[in-house]
């Protein structure tokens, strides 16, 4: 068993009541959240056979475990009553249903959906047989996850001002805030980086990879993660610096045609922001000249001073808007 994983079950998120008549209760009342089981890597076809058919041999071995809390901490639930949510185990706990066999439960205690989605990562990143395009996704959104609480963080912290807050977006991958560790400053990519032994580069990278698999239809994403699908990894990344899209991306052409045409619009906005560039730099120039005559004309012989003043304060104005 993985580390990570028994770094899991050792800490304080166990609950020590743990007999055997209550837990034949919540077995009947486990829920499976779609946004919790998304953080599950899937297996290949051949892989969910095999782990099938050693469970029908040998039983399920394993214990799932199960996030004990309320439906205040849930809000998709709709309901205030105790819960009892599926973290770990998705895949055995569709067979010992399928095939009506029993399964033993541990409960965690964990005071946020957030603080569940960041040990799923985290236990999920300590197994041994992830493929690497399902541990690049992980690291990436364990990054995000991360960046979004500190954004909502921050909110929470200055109400009423007009600050704007990077969750998830690009701008949060590329403008990492600064954290005060042991060693001083880091960031939020360089303190993950060391945790999982990459470079923050990598790490940002994976955010953009992340970022880009969410963009797309889960059917889509899950042939990729599962390796039946092998899709170039620069593409998913590319598509993920894009932001928002109208709709998932379904396949593919789908994916291509999205970067192609996110390259397209960005390099329309690049230009475009050149010229107003080149035209700002151009009238700067023009009014530098003009004030330079102005100010030689103050020499000459019967000039109005009133006026040529008046127009060397004019075209200083223009100027000093242009500097800023």
């Amino acid at each position: 068993m993985a580390k990570k994983y028994q770094l899991g079950l050792d800490a304080k998120t166990m609950i020590k009541d743990q007999s055997l008549l209550r837990h034949e209760d919540i077995k009947q009342h486990i829920i499976v959240l779609p946004e919790l089981a998304a953080y599950i890597p899937p297996l290949l076809s051949d892989e969910y056979k095999q782990l099938e058919e050693n469970i029908l041999q040998n039983g399920c071995r394993e214990a799932l475990l199960v996030w004990e809390t309320t439906g205040d901490n849930v809000p998709d639930l709709g309901t205030t009553a105790t819960a009892y949510i599926l973290i770990d185990g998705h895949n055995r706990y569709a067979i010992c249903q399928k095939h009506h066999l029993d399964f033993k439960v541990h409960l965690m205690s964990f005071p946020s959906l957030e603080q569940v989605k960041f040990f799923m990562i985290d236990n999920q990143l300590g197994r041994r047989n992830l493929a690497p395009e399902q541990v690049s996704y992980l690291r990436g959104l364990r990054y995000l996850r991360e960046k979004q609480e500190k954004g909502k963080y921050s909110r929470d912290n200055q109400k009423g001002q007009n600050d704007l807050y990077e969750s998830e977006g690009i701008k949060g991958i590329q403008n990492d805030d600064l954290e005060i560790g042991g060693e001083g400053q880091q960031t939020t990519a360089n303190r993950l980086g060391k945790q999982f032994n990459v470079s923050e580069k990598t790490i940002k990278r994976d955010a953009a990879y992340a970022q880009g698999l969410e963009l797309l239809d889960p059917t889509f994403k899950q042939e990729i993660l599962s390796g039946r699908l092998k899709v170039d990894k620069i593409l998913v990344q590319q598509l993920g610096k894009l932001g928002n899209l109208p709709a998932p991306i379904l396949n593919q052409d789908e994916l291509e045609n999205a970067v192609k045409q996110g390259e397209e619009q960005q390099g329309n906005i690049t230009k475009s922001r050149r010229t107003v560039k080149n035209e700002k730099a151009v009238k700067t120039e023009e009014l530098k000249q003009r004030l330079n005559q102005l100010i030689n004309k103050l020499n000459t012989k019967n000039v109005d001073l009133n006026q040529v003043c008046d127009e060397i304060i004019e075209y200083a104005r223009q100027l000093q808007k242009q500097t800023l």
